[in-house]
């Protein structure tokens, strides 16, 4: 495969395949399955290609926008917040969570776009390709579909009960009219799907690949997040020896200096294994990261004085955090946050990109799963924590040396996930539900019960798919 950025394919899918004016509820021409739509290697490349568009987020208006992957999390952290009085989200109000919606509306134009693939390229026949790439293909799309239903069971599913009934609405076909409506599965039945998806990427995506596309690497990274989050003893164990896999023999290393990947080095950087980076231009009139940072930084969406506090003494804080934002009157103790784009500097292709996995979060979660493992070895779990916040230039390591228990261990990797990783992709708030219920209630007090875990199932929903099933606990059909 040429090695040609992400853009590019995006724009050849948009101007080739798509009319750019289309909604953004129809999915890609490109990806779609008609006849004889995938025929043979070439086609199938092009409909993944609308893969990669959908996970990209590229709108009718082609902007790629991964305003849903960054922001709420933090919001829901207490670590982010809005510029302009408290969000829903900031409040854990789920009811009036106005981003979270938006979230199931684009997994699931992700997991059509995927299922478009994988049922178009199982009907073709092995000779129409070369080589591995037929199972290459397969294991990319179902990568994707795979992260598109991970992200529905974290937002929109019992994920933390393994015996609950209210699991995703797992879409396995391409979605016509015949087949909308289904039933929801059970958390079990998801966790199953899910893994089974990851385990074939694992086995055939392949081993080098540019950032912005798939690898086996990426999918190994993405089952430690699945098994982190089905939580238990084996998946730990599991866990553990894929992050130790992935550091001992992937090409991903650390980068010398956190600050250089989002300031100067982007998808570039040998850290990211996963990125996503906007179309040309396009930060010239639409800002995803820095939206609003125009003429200084962010006053739209901030850093709190939790995330202010935790950067307290930290190298990272003096980049990462700037001075108060101009609107304190109706969001006080808001900070211009700065990780994406220097304080008065103006938005680029690199400001806006964004960044799905990277490295630090495999040493992280591999750290937590050690934490978490019967006779998990602390000190080793030490040494990954503290080589990530090297990375960032700390030099004070005193905190997670002195945390010898594995309650005191498991809150200094949250901290550390905080301290890096906010803003990407929703991590920290996995990170944080993970933890135990007591200490989440104390971290963010507007937590007062597991619902908040979750988010209602759209009402559209019920409307279009009598079959799904009934509501999540706690939230009425009205």
């Amino acid at each position: 495969m040429k090695r040609l950025s992400l853009y590019i394919i995006l724009l050849a899918g948009c101007g080739t395949f798509l009319s750019c004016n289309k909604q953004l509820s129809e999915p890609p021409a490109n990806a779609r399955v008609e006849g004889t739509a995938i025929t043979d290697q070439k086609t199938a490349q092009t409909a993944l290609n609308g893969v990669y568009y959908r996970f990209a987020n590229v709108t009718s208006d082609n902007i790629t926008l991964w305003r849903e992957h960054h922001i709420p999390g933090g919001m829901l952290s207490g670590l982010l917040a809005y510029g302009f009085g408290k969000l829903a989200e900031e409040k854990n109000d789920n009811v009036g969570a106005g981003y979270i919606p938006a979230v199931w509306t684009e997994s699931y134009l992700l997991i059509n776009a995927a299922n478009a693939v994988i049922d178009g390229v199982n009907a073709v026949p092995d000779k129409a390709f070369t080589d591995t790439r037929k199972n290459e293909i397969l294991a990319e799309s179902r990568f994707m579909r795979a992260y598109g239903h991970f992200t529905l069971l974290i937002y929109f599913a019992e994920w933390f009960k393994t015996d609950s009934r209210f699991g995703v609405l797992i879409r396995d076909k391409f979605s016509t009219l015949s087949n909308i409506p289904k039933a929801r599965s059970s958390v079990a039945e998801s966790y199953s799907f899910i893994l089974e998806d990851l385990d074939f990427a694992i086995a055939n995506a392949p081993a080098d690949h540019p950032s912005y596309y798939v690898t086996k690497w990426a999918a190994m990274a993405l089952k430690m997040r699945v098994l982190l989050c089905h939580g238990q003893q084996a998946d730990y164990i599991a866990a553990a020896t894929l992050g130790n896999d992935i550091i001992q023999n992937s090409t991903y290393t650390l980068e010398n200096n956190l600050k250089d990947l989002f300031y100067v080095k982007g998808l570039t950087s040998k850290e990211v294994i996963l990125g996503v980076k906007p179309q040309p231009n396009q930060e010239a009139f639409y800002y995803i990261q820095s939206r609003a940072y125009y003429p200084v930084q962010s006053s739209l969406f901030t850093a709190t004085q939790q995330l202010k506090d935790l950067l307290e003494n930290d190298p990272r804080g003096s980049w990462m955090i700037g001075p108060k934002t101009p609107y304190q009157a109706y969001s006080p103790n808001t900070y211009y946050f700065l990780k994406y784009i220097a304080y008065g500097s103006n938005t680029s292709q690199l400001s806006e990109t964004s960044y799905a996995i990277r490295l630090s979060e495999v040493y992280l979660l591999q750290a937590e799963a050690i934490i978490r493992s019967a006779g998990g070895n602390l000190q080793t779990a030490k040494t990954l924590i503290k080589t990530v916040m090297a990375k960032g230039g700390v030099t004070d390591f005193t905190a997670v040396d002195n945390a010898n228990t594995a309650a005191d261990l498991l809150l200094q990797n949250y901290y550390e996930v905080a301290r890096n990783l906010t803003g990407e992709d929703g991590i920290e708030w996995r990170a944080l539900m993970r933890l135990p219920f007591d200490e989440v209630k104390l971290l963010k007090p507007t937590i007062t019960s597991t619902q908040q875990f979750y988010f209602p199932i759209p009402l559209d929903e019920f409307n279009t798919n009598p079959l799904i099933g009934d509501q999540n606990p706690g939230y009425g059909k009205q």
